[in-house]
């Protein structure tokens, strides 16, 4: 079996990222990292080369001397070998969610069957001459044996079973059961048991739980065989069932699934367009369901999250059955044959094959295809040849298996997400509260302020996925922009109608204080809300968020008198429609202070830094404003930069300023940044730009990066340098974006789902060493508060708030990682052990799915 793909475009080793050579510009990533150590050599250290080339002065050296000039080289070619893997993490690489080709390997003798071994972490692959091919589970040759027997397929047996015979084999001789090492422990006895001529088996499916071997026969019968002597040899345990003569077809494929009420074990057989059921404690046909497709049935498999049995057929479809097999959806995506499907451990996922070139993933939650790859990228000049059948991972870290004629084929499965919480409709706006960079001492709950479509409002704790508060409003009220406050637990809401909704975010749900109605046409009226947060005092912040949230945002005159003690200032910025920017008293919502910025076009974008604000206008301008937050004539003209595009997103980050620019009648959308410096702007390669709408721009001050999301599925990392270092390939269009955490994790909002981003899976060495070298903040308790209030709710909203506290309430009573699988944390991509260990250690632990988990 040889090794195919080590050369080409998509060949990857382990989890590194798959350079992309479109977006890899060796010229322009030249410089290394400012923050990496360099390491100067000794000067003579050049002349090494000419002195072992010369043997004369290489004899007159001493021992010493000798010992001196070879640790030399040493440290020369150590240090040019970690200075060109530093250069090779600092340039852009792709990172893609889903299934990315990992390897293919080459059977020339013609392909039988791979069986795989998740206890001596291998595959073993059957060729047609009679071979076993020893791979390491990522397709890594171990060794290469001959069968003992003649064999046409082979299984391995999980569990207690097989200990001692790891694998059952079958061909024109019977059943074998083989050691571990592939050695014969067991061989039928030939014609015996009752086995007529021309019975060969053709497909076996073992029954770890209950000890026992399916076998489908040639003849269109199905036998039922018993391990003994712990799994050493093989006995029949009841007669062959022989299926009566029909047009159906012969036996295909077997599946094991329960069949309620009683969730009994039911073996499940494809035969033609039909699906036939036996039970195996009766041993017993029980049902027969013909005409399931138009054409025959290729291959099916059972779903146990979803409870419902998956089926594939050469009329192109894939079809999702209930379990008394009422048709639950059906996935028409493909435009060939379907070949072959299987279904991803312990979540809704289905992968299937087909005859079209590609390999896709659908969810059986949201309905909707996921993931699409192309069977041809190994080599696209081949001829193509379809898949006979596709095995899911056997275990954490594993592949996906497609197994053709003469080739097989590795996908490694790697998940750049994972899910944080399930909110009630789409998410329009989604920023963390308190402002990153997190105060380390004593610090304040991290929260996520999230807007939806129906108007509603949640504050999600990052910790924990758990939603603290929601403000209900109704969908006419849906978000413009929304800003919260932490320390005083007070959120302001602009609707898209105009209205400035102010609320006390103390409070579940969240109790309205006042609204400020717009005036009418044609006067202003606000288009854009910003919180401009000046923290100098963490300790005193966290004191007045403490009363706050202990007198449940009702202050008494004392503690009004503490607050306006507090040096922390924290002032709410409305841009108005005449471009106009007001400075609103945080209190009363009421104007007490404004300048002209972008008469008279629309304010369109705020953002702001520890000591400045920067705003966009519909005059094709971004001006720098100077705050002076003690003051009442608050905001200063600092510097103003002109356009060529409209800006709609802005993020600050010290001296520099990035602007996201759109033009949709040319297709135009890119970043810009601006310098306050000497450099007054810093751009990047064309190619390098969003190719859709821009839904989300951020940073993270600590690690000085920044980040955005389109609707092109794509999350672009940048470095403080405006240069693009990774590109993260979504399965989604994220609707918003914003770092969570100093450390670099982000959340994304993927319809109603939140979903986090760990920095372990993106960040490069360097920027992991300097988060090493920072203090981590501590974890603080953030629970859901308790619902108040209820006599002035809707049955609607009661619904909704009971949804909420359920799902989290289900979330919080498992204490593990979401998935289990054989025993052990179930981890497709075999690289988020240590995000979740280290997402653990930071305060950031997603709660498992929730049991709804809708788009």
């Amino acid at each position: 079996m040889d090794v195919f793909g080590a050369s080409h475009r998509y060949a990857g080793e382990g989890d590194n990222p798959i350079l992309d050579q479109d977006l890899d510009d060796p010229d322009g990533y030249e410089e290394p990292d400012p923050g990496l150590l360099e390491e100067k050599n000794e000067s003579f250290s050049e002349a090494l080369p000419r002195l072992f080339t010369n043997p004369l002065r290489w004899q007159n050296l001493t021992l010493r001397a000798r010992a001196r000039q070879l640790w030399l080289l040493l440290r020369t070619g150590l240090h040019d070998v970690v200075e060109k893997e530093k250069r090779a993490e600092l340039s852009v690489a792709r990172l893609t969610h889903g299934l990315e080709p990992l390897r293919r390997l080459e059977v020339a003798a013609g392909l039988c069957s791979v069986a795989q071994d998740p206890v001596g972490r291998r595959f073993v692959a059957l060729d047609r001459a009679g071979w076993l091919h020893l791979h390491r589970e990522d397709g890594w040759a171990r060794e290469k044996l001959l069968a003992p027997v003649a064999l046409t397929g082979l299984v391995a047996v999980l569990g207690p079973l097989g200990t001692v015979g790891r694998f059952v084999g079958w061909g024109p001789a019977g059943l074998a059961i083989l050691r571990p090492d592939l050695s014969l422990l067991w061989l039928s006895q030939p014609g015996g048991l009752h086995r007529a001529p021309g019975r060969e088996p053709i497909c076996c499916l073992p029954v770890p739980d209950l000890g026992l071997l399916l076998v489908a026969e040639a003849g269109d019968s199905l036998a039922l065989w018993k391990f003994r002597s712990g799994g050493r040899r093989l006995v029949q345990h009841r007669s062959p069932l022989q299926l009566p003569p029909s047009p159906m077809g012969a036996l295909t494929r077997l599946a094991l699934g329960p069949l309620p009420p009683d969730d009994v074990l039911c073996c499940f057989a494809a035969c033609g367009s039909a699906v036939l059921t036996f039970n195996l404690h009766t041993w017993a046909l029980i049902d027969v369901q013909r005409d399931l497709h138009k054409t025959t049935i290729s291959d099916l498999a059972y779903c146990a999250a979803a409870e419902v049995m998956v089926t594939a057929s050469w009329d192109s479809t894939v079809k999702v059955w209930e379990s008394d097999w009422q048709i639950r959806m059906v996935f028409v995506g493909h435009t060939g044959p379907v070949t072959a499907i299987a279904v991803l451990p312990n979540t809704f996922l289905v992968l299937s094959a087909s005859q079209d070139r590609t390999l896709r993933t659908w969810d059986l939650q949201a309905a909707a295809q996921v993931g699409e790859v192309a069977l041809c990228c190994w080599v696209q000049d081949m001829r193509f040849r379809r898949v006979n059948r596709l095995l899911a991972p056997a275990g954490p870290g594993w592949p996906v298996l497609s197994l053709r004629e003469s080739s097989l084929e590795l996908w490694r499965l790697r998940e750049l997400y994972s899910p944080l919480a399930q909110l009630s409709a789409p998410v329009l706006h989604l920023q963390v509260a308190p402002p990153l960079p997190a105060p380390p001492h004593p610090p304040l709950p991290a929260r996520l302020v999230c807007a939806c479509a129906d108007g509603s409002v949640y504050l999600v704790s990052v910790a924990t996925g758990r939603t603290v508060s929601a403000l209900l409003l109704e969908p006419n009220d849906c978000a413009a922009a929304v800003a919260y406050c932490l320390p005083r637990e007070q959120l302001w809401l602009l609707t898209r109608a105009g209205h400035l909704v102010c609320a006390n975010a103390a409070r579940c749900p969240m109790r309205v204080l006042h609204r400020v109605c717009p005036p009418p046409p044609p006067a202003r009226r606000p288009c854009c809300l910003h919180l401009y947060s000046h923290l100098i005092d963490p300790s005193s912040a966290f004191a007045i968020w403490e009363i706050v949230r202990q007198r449940g945002g009702e202050l008494c005159r004392s503690d009004m008198a503490w607050a306006w003690k507090d040096k922390n200032r924290y002032l709410p910025m409305v841009g108005y429609t005449d471009g106009t920017l007001s400075v609103l008293e945080w209190r009363s919502s009421n104007p007490v202070f404004h300048t002209e910025a972008h008469n008279p076009s629309p304010v369109t974008a705020i953002a702001s830094t520890w000591n400045s604000v920067v705003s966009s206008g519909g005059d094709l301008t971004v001006k720098v404003w100077r705050v002076f937050p003690y003051a009442e004539e608050s905001l200063s003209l600092l510097r103003s930069f002109s356009c060529c595009h409209p800006a709609v997103v802005l993020c600050a980050l010290g001296q520099r300023i990035t602007v996201g620019f759109e033009d949709p009648d040319s297709a135009t959308y890119g970043l810009v940044q601006f310098g306050l410096g000497n450099s007054p702007r810093y751009d990047h390669r064309p190619q390098d730009d969003p190719m859709d709408h821009i839904t989300g721009l951020c940073c993270c001050p600590t690690l000085k990066l920044y980040a955005c999301s389109s609707l092109d599925c794509t999350i672009r990392i940048w470095t403080a340098e405006n240069r693009l270092l990774r590109l993260l390939q979504l399965n989604g269009a994220p609707q918003a974006l914003t770092f969570c955490s100093n450390s670099g994790d982000l959340v994304l909002a993927l319809g109603s789902r939140l979903c986090l981003v760990s920095h372990m899976l993106y960040l490069p060495t360097s920027y992991l060493v300097k988060k090493l070298c920072r203090k981590a903040p501590d974890v603080v308790d953030d629970p859901p508060l308790p619902l108040t209030g209820q006599e002035s709710l809707t049955s609607a909203q009661l619904q909704q708030l009971a949804n909420l506290h359920r799902a989290a309430s289900v979330r919080s009573a498992s204490s593990g990682p979401p998935l289990q699988f054989l025993g052990q944390a179930w981890d497709p991509c075999g690289c988020l052990g240590s995000t979740w260990q280290d997402s653990r250690k930071n305060g950031l632990t997603p709660d498992p799915y929730p049991r709804t988990w809708k788009l």
